[in-house]
C-alpha cells in the first residue's frame, strides 16, 4: 500500500513538471496606416439683373449743391443704411442736411424682404475629373438654398411745391445678389470593416482555456480589412440657411438704394 502511495504521488508530480505552461497573451495587431482624400464640389443657378424703375420728372431741374434732407420714417432704416444713402447723395453732389429746410426731401418709403421659393443650384463638373464625381452626381445632383427678395423704393419730393421730382424701385433676390458658387467639400476614406471581429478573437484566444489549449501550436490572427467610405458633403463657401441668408439683407439694401440714388440726374 505504502508502495502505490509513492508510485501514484511520483506521476502526478511528474504529469505537473512536464504540463506545458499556458501561451502568452495575444496583443492587438497593429493597424494599417488608413489613407484619406478629400474634394470639393461646386453648385451654380442662375443669376437675374436687378429690376429697376425709376422716373425723372421735367418740372424742377435738380443742381449741384442743392440741399436734401432724408426721411425714413415709414421705413426701418439702420444707421448704417443711413449714412450709406447719405453718402451717395454726397457723391451725386448732393448737400444733404439733418433739419431745417432743404431744396428737397428724399423719401425712403418701402425696405422690403420676403423669403420667397427657394432656389436650386445645380452641381457643377470639376475642373479636373475625380473617380466619385459620378457617384455625387448621383446622391446630390442639386443644393436647395433659402432665398430672400428685397425691395427698395424711394422718392424725391420738392419742398417748396411738394412735387415728386423723381422716384424709383428696385429689387433682388439674394441668389442673384450673392453669386458666387456655393462649394462643398467630402473626402474618401479608408476604414476598418473589421475591427470588431479582430477584438472578439483576441479576446477569445486570451482566456485561460485558450491560452493552455494552444501552447504547443501556432494561430494566425485575423488580417485587418479595409474598405473606402465616402463622407456626406460640408459646406465650405457660400449662403444657404435662413441665417445665412438674412445675413446678406444689409448689403443687398445698400446695393439696391446706391443704384436707385445712381439713376438720379444732377445737372
Amino acid at each position: 500500500m505504502r508502495y502505490l502511495s509513492i508510485v501514484f504521488f511520483t506521476f502526478i508530480t511528474t504529469a505537473c513538471v512536464t504540463a506545458p505552461p499556458p501561451a502568452a497573451p495575444l496583443e492587438m495587431p497593429l493597424k494599417p496606416q488608413l489613407k484619406s482624400q478629400s474634394y470639393q464640389v461646386a453648385y451654380e443657378t442662375e443669376h437675374a439683373s436687378p429690376k429697376v424703375k425709376s422716373v425723372q420728372l421735367p418740372a424742377h431741374k435738380i443742381t449741384r449743391n442743392q440741399t436734401v434732407q432724408v426721411i425714413a420714417d415709414k421705413a426701418s432704416v439702420t444707421d448704417t443704411l443711413f449714412k450709406q444713402i447719405t453718402d451717395a447723395l454726397t457723391t451725386m453732389n448732393l448737400r444733404v442736411v439733418d433739419q431745417g429746410n432743404s431744396d428737397y426731401t428724399l423719401a425712403i418709403h418701402q425696405l422690403e424682404l420676403n423669403f420667397i421659393e427657394d432656389t436650386e443650384y445645380q452641381i457643377q463638373p470639376p475642373n479636373k475629373a475625380y473617380p466619385l464625381f459620378a457617384q455625387i452626381t448621383q446622391l446630390y445632383p442639386i443644393q436647395q438654398c433659402s432665398t430672400i427678395n428685397a425691395e427698395v423704393s424711394m422718392r424725391l419730393i420738392h419742398r417748396a411745391s411738394g412735387d415728386v421730382v423723381w422716384f424709383g424701385k428696385s429689387s433682388i433676390d439674394s441668389a442673384s445678389f450673392h453669386r458666387e458658387p456655393l462649394i462643398y467639400s467630402f473626402s474618401d476614406e479608408q476604414v476598418i470593416s473589421n475591427e470588431l471581429e479582430v477584438a472578439t478573437f483576441i479576446h477569445q484566444q486570451n482566456t485561460e482555456q485558450a491560452r493552455l489549449a494552444r501552447a504547443n501550436q501556432e494561430i494566425s490572427i485575423p488580417s485587418y480589412k479595409t474598405i473606402s467610405k465616402m463622407t456626406s458633403l460640408t459646406k465650405l463657401q457660400g449662403p444657404c440657411n435662413r441665417t445665412e441668408v438674412s445675413a446678406l439683407t444689409p448689403m443687398m439694401h445698400y446695393y439696391l438704394s446706391s443704384i436707385l440714388i445712381d439713376k438720379i440726374k444732377v445737372h
